[in-house]
């Protein structure tokens, strides 16, 4: 039975590490050309800070995205529970929630925290509920809550 894993959008939307790093990626290139435009040439400086902002954003990305995939693709499902629940307000009407959450595995017991986006399943989530995790025993320190990286867009 193949796992399900998910899409780049899915982790992109969801993720707030993998957003941010998937935005480094472009973000210097950005402020490169708005600034030419405005002052009407090229700034060496900003052509560094792209040049350096760019390889760094991909290596950086390219390892979380892998970490989460990997982790739904390898992990294991196991129960935990979350512990704490806080929202941070992020501008206009939009909030990113930091989860706290325990769980067992190979009978130890962990504690994770995840920065998330703001979407109909992390707003649901209460303190003390219960929730899926996916772990990787390799890396079983890091876990993911299943339902909030499948949901849809």
């Amino acid at each position: 039975m193949q796992k399900i894993s998910p899409t780049f959008f899915q982790i992109i939307s969801t993720d707030y590490l993998a957003q941010n790093y998937f935005v480094m990626i472009f973000a210097g290139w950005v402020i490169y050309f708005i600034d030419a435009l405005f002052e009407g040439n090229f700034t060496f400086f900003l052509l560094i800070f792209a040049a350096i902002c760019t390889p760094i954003g991909l290596m950086a990305f390219f390892w979380r995205y892998r970490l989460i995939v990997s982790t739904f693709e390898n992990g294991i499902e196991i129960p935990g529970q979350v512990t704490e629940i806080h929202t941070l307000s992020t501008g206009k009407k939009r909030k990113d929630f930091i989860i706290h959450y325990q769980y067992h595995l190979n009978g130890q017991m962990f504690q994770y925290r995840n920065r998330v986006k703001q979407k109909s399943f992390a707003k649901a989530l209460r303190e003390g509920q219960q929730v899926t995790l996916l772990a990787h025993e390799k890396t079983p320190h890091i876990a993911f809550i299943k339902e909030m990286y499948l949901e849809a867009l």
